[in-house]
């Protein structure tokens, strides 16, 4: 819903509403789009930071955030249900930066007691005056955050570690950091170099063919993870249509900070799909043609979150130095890829041969497992996309609420206001009723603000542990699609066994055409060597050859092998990540049972406020 609203008088008027959660409109309203009446105009900074404290998602904040920044202007009840019932449709519990740059200038136009409308905003948009808010950035907005769920001791039990999406500090596009990284200052791009596949010693050759060192690993693989936090940059960088969206990642183990581009990200994909074919890979959001909005840049740095914060969960993917050297070289990707060569063969290379033990490693069963884990995938999948599309709908009512209870808490305040001069001028119990007002105002306002972090931490929690699960099956089934597609290529084993069999005919014919050449040479008196020295080119070609192809059958059942380990090992680590589910429900229940008793005790609170009011009928005479 894009469409805002004129200005509303004081006092709200009545609205029909058939339908709690559609897009209804106000009765006796005309809808006008607000977002674009302050385009293009030179707006004091103090818009842009008022906005983006606010933890903005998908271009949009909630109407509980522009209620906390109003809220410090100092203006009374009245003024801020005014200024809201103008700014914000009815039916909306987000707005854009327009809509908020459009409620700051009318605070500021109350401040200077001019008129509310829309109309004279018009008039004065050119010379607007600055809105007064002070203590804007100690407001408290919550924290934004990715629960992120890692096993950490010897019963690997389940901790929850935050990741910052917002951002609440003094400088919240980090402006010193991006112009640091941009001008260079970081260093030069390094002398060309090969970049290869992981570097393979024979001590980790052996360390993979002893069992229980192997057991050793699995164990840590969710030991010790980082966490990656993706944010914004700035500015936008390019020429009108050709901008794109730049985004700093920061590492928080590594305490490094990088410019990436998305097309960065992409290519850091390509090559880790060329390297490591058998590996459980994480997807990136799709690609599109045109200009993008705020919503879908939203959902892309959530997806791109998402993807690199799974890198760094794998236990040999975290650990590729092209993977560390994307977290870590501190100028443009591009530039630096020229100056270094980049190896793109994949890790099975480096660990030929392998140790005779390896294959006794693998499952007899690991085919049939598979098999099963293929069948059951789409159904998984499906169900989880269900979950996230119905929590997702539950975090937006939530949200819905929190806004609702906000105006609800605005409109009482102010009728507190209105009501506190009875117009008989001794009456107590009215002013009672009026004191009562505003403080049911306080709390109903305490709940809004409630539900509005229920709302947030379901959405940076529970909805994005729901995708993550989701992007790992996804991630599975494409693996398991890799394998089959791999197989159904054609076994090169047996292309080589048909042409070692065809070469070792060919070299027992020849041997025989020799021999006859060197007999009939022995019956004509003639030099039986010679006679056969002619088949000696062919022969020695045809050995040579024979024992080529036997050098690579060894080599290709070795990599069979090891191709085999690497799918043991990765179905092995999506199996160890079901553990992490147990997590994920255990933060989400902790989470409303905290928010549950929080408005079980306002409520409480609440209760006598009321049950004070003046009740007697005899009392209003």
């Amino acid at each position: 819903m894009t469409a805002s609203f004129s200005a509303a008088p004081a006092v709200a008027p009545p609205f029909e509403v058939s339908d709690p959660w559609g897009a209804t409109t106000a009765r006796g309203l005309n809808p006008l789009d607000l977002s674009n009446i302050l385009s293009g105009m030179p707006l004091p900074s103090i818009y842009t930071t008022a906005f983006d404290l606010a933890q903005p998602s998908g271009g949009k904040i909630t109407v509980s955030a522009i209620h906390k920044i109003v809220a410090v202007s100092g203006l009374p009840s009245a003024s801020v249900n005014q200024i809201l019932n103008i700014a914000v449709a009815p039916t909306r519990s987000r707005i854009s930066k327009g809509e908020c740059s459009v409620t700051l200038a009318l605070v500021a136009m109350a401040q200077k007691n001019m008129d509310l409308s829309i109309e004279n905003l018009i008039a004065h948009r050119e010379d607007l005056p600055i809105p007064h808010l002070p203590g804007l950035e100690a407001i408290d907005f919550g924290s934004a955050r990715e629960t992120n769920i890692y096993a950490t001791s010897s019963t690997l039990p389940l901790q929850h570690h935050p990741v910052h999406v917002g951002s609440a500090v003094s400088d919240p596009w980090r402006s010193s950091v991006v112009s640091t990284l941009k001008n260079g200052s970081g260093g030069y791009p390094p002398a060309p170099s090969s970049l290869a596949s992981p570097p393979i010693t024979s001590d980790q050759i052996n360390r993979d063919a002893d069992p229980e060192i192997t057991r050793k690993d699995m164990y840590q693989w969710f030991l010790h993870l980082d966490t990656i936090r993706i944010s914004f940059a700035p500015e936008k960088e390019g020429i009108f249509l050709f901008k794109h969206t730049n985004y700093i990642v920061e590492s928080k183990n590594r305490q490094t900070t990088v410019i990436r581009r998305y097309s960065d990200f992409w290519w850091l994909l390509e090559v880790l799909a060329k390297r490591f074919p058998f590996r459980i890979l994480p997807n990136l959001p799709p690609k599109r043609l045109g200009v993008a909005d705020e919503a879908f840049l939203e959902r892309r740095l959530r997806g791109l979150t998402r993807f690199m914060n799974a890198l760094m969960r794998h236990p040999v993917l975290k650990n590729d130095p092209l993977v560390i050297s994307f977290l870590t070289e501190p100028v443009e990707l591009a530039l630096w890829r020229k100056n270094v060569v980049i190896s793109t063969e994949d890790e099975f290379i480096a660990k030929i041969p392998i140790s005779e033990t390896l294959s006794k490693q693998i499952p007899m069963t690991l085919d049939l497992e598979l098999e099963t884990i293929k069948r059951r995938l789409p159904a998984s999948i499906e169900y989880y996309r269900n979950m996230v599309h119905v929590l997702d709908r539950v975090q937006k009512r939530t949200e819905a609420n929190a806004g609702d209870y906000t105006r609800f808490s605005l409109s009482i305040k102010a009728l507190a206001d209105c009501e506190r001069q009875c117009h008989i001028e001794e009456c107590y119990n009215c002013g009672q009723l009026s004191h009562g007002y505003d403080r049911i105002g306080t709390h109903l306002q305490q709940t809004g603000n409630l539900l509005e972090h229920e709302a947030r931490d379901t959405r940076e929690g529970m909805v994005e542990s729901l995708k993550r699960h989701r992007d790992l099956l996804v991630s599975v089934k494409e693996l398991l699609l890799r394998r089959d597609h791999a197989r159904d290529m054609g076994n090169m084993t047996e292309v080589l066994k048909r042409r070692v069999t065809a070469n070792e005919a060919k070299l027992k014919t020849l041997r025989a055409s020799a021999a006859t050449a060197a007999n009939a040479a022995t019956s004509n008196n003639a030099d039986p060597a010679a006679a056969a020295g002619i088949y000696d080119y062919q022969i020695e070609k045809v050995l040579h050859n024979i024992h080529s192809d036997q050098a690579e059958l060894e080599i290709q059942a070795q990599r069979a092998i090891l191709v085999q380990h690497t799918l043991w090992m990765e179905i092995t680590f999506f199996h160890k990540n079901h553990a992490l589910i147990a997590g994920m429900y255990q933060a989400f229940v902790h989470e409303q049972m905290k928010t549950s008793q929080s408005l079980f005790d306002n409520w409480k609170s609440l209760s006598p406020v009321v049950h004070d009011l003046p009740m007697d009928v005899n009392g209003f005479n």
